[in-house]
Parts: C-alpha cells; sequence; structure tokens
C-alpha cells in the first residue's frame, strides 16, 4: 500500500522540495551518486521522484555517451515505466481526476526517455523501429491528456483566452527558417484536437491566472506545466533526429514541430520555479548554442541563437545557478561562438573548477578547453588535454586518441610517439554508438600512421576536424601562412590531402577578399577524383562553398547547381549525418 503515500499532500510537497533542491545541488557539486540515493528514498513511493531521477541519470548518460551510462539510465527509466503503469491500474478506482492525469503525463515522459535512450544504445533498425512506437505512444498519451486538461479548465471556469502581443513576439524570435525545416511538418489528421484550440494560448493564458489560492487551480497549473513540457520535449527531439531515423519515424504516421516545441520549452522555462523549468532553460541553452551552431550557415541566424542563449542565462536560469559549472560552461560556449576564443577558454576553466566533483561535467569542460586550444592553433596544449582525456573518459577514447595524436604530430612533437597512438587507435575504437565518427577516425589513423610527411598530414587533419566542425576562423596572417604553405607542399600527398589543402586556400582566399582565386582553388580541389567514396565528404565541402561563393558574387544559377550536386550527387562518405544539415541548410537563398 505504500503507493498511496502519494495522495498524502504533505508528503508530496515534501517530495517536490526535494527533487528540485537536488536538482539543483545536481549542477553545483554533487555527483551521480547523489541521484541514486534519492531513487532509492523517494523513488519506489513518488512517482514524481522517480521520473525527475530519470532525467537527470540521462542527462549524465548523454553527456558523457558511455554506453554504461545509457544501459543504466535505461533501466532506470523502464523501472519507472513500469512503476507507473502499476500506479494508473490502481489510481483508476480510487484516484482524483488531477491524480490519473499526472500519471499518464509522466507516463509519456518515461516512454520519450525510453524511445531515447533506446536509439543510443544501438543504432539500428530494429531498434529504431522500437524506439519509434514508443514515441508514438508518448505523442497519444499527451493529445489525449491535453484534451482533458482542457475540459477539466472549463469546468474549473477558467477561459482560454488569446494571447497578447508578448508571445506572439518571442514564438516570432524562435521561430526562424532553423525551426522550419524539412524534419517540421504539420501535425497528422488523427490528432485533430490541435484544430479546437491553440496550445500555447491555452497554457500562457492558464498562466497569467493568478488564483493560486484554491489547491485545485494549483494542481491543474502544475499538471500544465507537466504536460507542455512533454510535449515540447517530444516535439524538439523528433525534430532533430538524423534523416535515417526520421524515415523510419515517418513511416509511423507523425512528425516533429520544433517551432511549437521550442515554443513550448520557453513557456515552461518561464514558469513558477521547478524542476522541469530549470530543465527547460538548459534544454534550450543547448540547442541555442550547443546544436543550432552546427546546422545553420546564416551569420544573422547564428546571432539570433546567441541572443536567445545570453537571454536564457540573464532571466531564466535561477539565482541558485548563476555560478555554477553549467551556467559557465554555456557562457563559454556562447563567448566561442561571439568568436572570442581566449574568453571562452577562461569560461571553461573556471567551469572545470566548478564541476571538480562531477567528473564526467568536468570532462565536458576539458574537451571545450581542448577545442579552444584546437581554434586558437596551440597544437601542444591540445594534445596534452587529449591525451588526459583518452585516458581518463570513457566516451569514445577512439576520438580523444584522434585529436591528441593529430594535435601531438602537427606540434612537431615525438614522431613516435605520434605514431605510436595513430597505430593503436583502431584497437581502441568500440563500433558502437558512434559509428559514422569512429569509422572516420579509425581511417585516418591508419592513412596517417603510414604517412611520409606526418607533421604536415597531421595539421591538415587538425584543420580539417576544425572545419568540419564548423569551427575554422582565420585571420589574414593564418590565411596568408596557409597559402603559403599549400604552395610548398610535400610531392607525395593522398588525394584526400591534396583536395583539402586546395579547399584552405580557397577559404584563405576568400578570408583575403579575392574570390577569384578562391574560386580558382575550389575548382581545382573538385577537380581531384578521391578514389575512395568515403573521400567524398571533401568535394561535399568544396561544392558548398562554392555554391556559397557564387551566391555572393551573384551568380545563382552557378550557385544553385552546385547546392543540388552538394545535395544529391554523392552518398556514402565519411561524416556525412554530420554535413547532412550543413549541406542542405545553405546560405543561398
Amino acid at each position: 500500500q505504500h503507493y498511496y503515500i502519494t495522495n498524502n499532500l504533505r508528503f508530496m510537497e515534501e517530495c517536490e522540495s526535494k527533487i528540485k533542491d537536488v536538482f539543483v545541488s545536481f549542477f553545483k557539486e554533487c555527483g551521480p551518486q547523489t541521484i541514486d540515493t534519492l531513487y532509492k528514498n523517494y523513488g519506489p513511493y513518488n512517482p514524481k521522484t522517480s521520473i525527475a531521477c530519470c532525467y537527470m541519470k540521462c542527462i549524465v548518460a548523454v553527456s558523457c555517451w558511455n554506453e554504461e551510462a545509457i544501459k543504466e539510465s535505461y533501466s532506470y527509466v523502464k523501472e519507472t515505466h513500469n512503476m507507473l503503469l502499476k500506479l494508473q491500474l490502481e489510481h483508476q478506482m480510487f484516484g482524483t481526476p488531477v491524480e490519473k492525469l499526472v500519471l499518464k503525463v509522466l507516463t509519456a515522459e518515461a516512454l520519450l526517455l525510453i524511445a531515447v535512450m533506446k536509439m543510443a544504445v544501438k543504432r539500428c533498425i530494429k531498434h529504431y523501429l522500437k524506439a519509434g512506437m514508443n514515441l508514438r505512444k508518448s505523442w497519444k498519451i499527451l493529445a489525449a491528456t491535453q484534451l482533458k486538461i482542457v475540459e477539466l479548465c472549463e469546468n474549473a471556469g477558467i477561459n482560454s483566452t488569446k494571447l497578447d502581443d508578448l508571445i506572439a513576439e518571442e514564438c516570432d524570435e524562435e521561430c526562424d527558417s532553423t525551426t522550419k525545416d524539412t524534419n517540421s511538418r504539420p501535425y497528422p489528421a488523427e490528432d485533430n484536437f490541435l484544430q479546437s484550440f491553440d496550445l500555447v494560448e491555452d497554457f500562457q493564458s492558464f498562466f497569467d491566472n493568478k488564483d493560486t489560492c484554491v489547491p485545485a487551480i494549483k494542481d491543474l497549473k502544475q499538471l500544465k506545466v507537466m504536460s507542455l513540457f512533454g510535449y515540447g520535449l517530444f516535439h524538439l527531439i523528433l525534430s532533430l533526429i538524423p534523416p535515417t531515423v526520421l524515415r523510419v519515424v515517418n513511416l509511423l504516421g507523425f512528425h516533429g514541430n520544433r517551432y511549437l516545441g521550442l515554443t513550448s520549452l520557453r513557456t515552461v522555462s518561464k514558469s513558477s520555479p521547478n524542476f522541469r523549468s530549470t530543465l527547460a532553460s538548459v534544454t534550450l541553452l543547448w540547442y541555442h548554442l550547443s546544436l543550432r551552431p552546427t546546422f545553420i550557415s546564416n551569420s544573422q541566424l547564428l546571432v539570433s541563437g546567441i541572443n536567445q542563449g545570453e537571454k536564457i542565462i540573464d532571466q531564466t536560469l535561477g539565482p541558485e545557478l548563476r555560478d555554477t559549472w553549467i551556467t559557465l560552461y554555456f557562457s563559454g560556449t556562447m563567448t566561442k561562438l561571439q568568436g572570442n576564443v581566449e574568453g571562452a577558454l577562461e569560461l571553461f576553466q573556471a567551469a572545470a573548477v566548478k564541476a571538480a566533483h562531477l567528473r564526467e561535467c568536468k570532462l565536458m569542460a576539458y574537451y571545450e578547453i581542448g577545442w579552444c586550444q584546437l581554434i586558437i592553433w596551440n597544437w601542444t596544449q591540445a594534445s596534452e588535454i587529449f591525451l588526459d582525456l583518452m585516458a581518463e573518459a570513457r566516451w569514445s577514447k577512439g576520438f580523444y586518441g584522434y585529436l591528441a595524436a593529430i594535435s601531438m604530430g602537427a606540434s612537431g612533437g615525438s614522431v613516435a610517439a605520434c605514431r605510436a597512438i595513430l597505430a593503436g587507435l583502431p584497437g581502441r575504437i568500440k563500433k558502437t554508438v558512434n559509428i559514422e565518427l569512429d569509422t572516420y577516425c579509425s581511417r585516418k589513423s591508419e592513412m596517417l600512421a603510414s604517412s611520409k610527411n606526418l607533421e604536415y598530414e597531421c595539421k591538415l587533419a587538425t584543420l580539417e576536424i576544425i572545419y568540419v566542425w564548423k569551427c575554422l576562423t582565420l585571420s589574414e596572417a593564418q590565411a596568408e601562412e596557409l597559402i603559403q604553405a599549400v604552395d610548398n607542399r610535400p610531392q607525395q600527398l593522398s588525394p584526400s590531402c591534396l583536395a583539402f589543402s586546395y579547399l584552405l586556400a580557397g577559404l584563405s582566399w576568400k578570408t583575403l577578399h579575392n574570390p577569384h582565386k578562391a574560386e580558382q582553388a575550389f575548382k581545382i580541389s573538385d577537380t581531384i577524383t578521391q578514389p575512395d567514396q568515403r573521400d567524398n565528404y571533401i568535394t561535399v565541402c568544396v561544392l558548398s562553398e562554392m555554391a556559397e561563393l557564387y551566391h555572393q558574387l551573384g551568380q545563382a544559377e552557378n550557385s544553385i547547381l552546385m547546392a543540388e550536386r552538394a545535395r544529391t550527387g554523392y552518398k556514402g562518405y565519411h561524416l556525412e549525418n554530420r554535413l547532412y544539415n550543413r549541406v542542405h541548410n545553405l546560405d543561398i537563398s
């Protein structure tokens, strides 16, 4: 009978307070063991606490991308889902309408997390189909729950009014061309409940109601926040999945709408302080500052994302999180996007200090420190950071080893040590979670290990990884240095290295405001045939650069032709999923 303890209001409030406190302390000084303690003490008795622990477990798992952490978080969510199903059966006879709906929303959230973790555990069609079915179940529950919430609001005498201009302006800022992409489609006809009311307007008008003295109103308000959070998270996740998975999801008959996902999370982040409002703010920061820059080419949209991130840090994160590692981390990310790499380096170093007791979070900060060193061409310091990460991290030791080796080779360090790391990488790489990245690193390390021009090709490799990750910005001095390096290149270079060297030359001439020579360099790179189709990622990048160059020169026909070749002319190349959004969101309109 311990499940019915949830009906005790005092116990519920104690659990809610405990969730908020632990969630905040999780970002301050507590480690994953605190989540385990909370789950053990409160999880079996309170479904809200249980799902909160699942969210925190998933954050840790996705942050470190460790298979053990992913599987452990998956088991947490499955156990919580089973408990929720049992509770729903028990509350069918005795539960209040609000309690029943709370359990349904929590079940939808559990199904959503199960789908995400299932896709993370193993990337195959079987798991994608199972994840898609769980996503569909989650969506059905959220849709039915939302209709019931509206009915309860009407019974309570709460009118759904039209929004004022404030929410409309926020929606317009959030909804740019990055939110209306090919993954964002209209809702399926079967979900016709959306035709009867405006979801976001209904929620916002409810938040405007200040009558929180009546317990029923307070419970309904909390229920709406929970439902809107699950709704927003569902649409954002669904709109961001890779094209391969998207095809599987489309077969199930539904799509993600990034616009409503972002707007819903934004509304939750501005609601009364609770762990979901904090989690919504962190999710929005991750989208605007970490994910969004990887698939946009328009500098104005990049600035818009930075502004959104700055607004979230200043306005929606609670004061208790202002001086924590998570705020410092995203502030460093924002500063790096603004071009101030040295300032970002200081913020990431401060974040690493604050996260000293959070191992995986500290390693995240170290990773960004290493990237900052790469961006400013401090090869020796970058190599040291990535060597430490290779030794300490659980996630992708092969990737960290590859970054350490090419940084060491570019710095002119020990050739023997560099070759030893490169030669040992294929054995370190486990082609499970990060198949695309691991395959790239494994093959590149084998090629570099036998290179006769190790230092030169390692420099090309470091610049290549910086370029593909969209972090390459050249000063005029660096551009002149690269042009000279390309002119004085070794005689024996592989076709992929030769093609990329001319790509760098073209980028350098663009930096020096000489579009004619940039076009010549890009054309030379384009004419270099790659014997292995996996190396066509360089050709795709060259075509993308030519499309943007022709657009800037006013040659619309050539620009469209190059973009079309980049999008449809090549398949099966390295890092295809990473380059997909970059190629399909070229700024040539």
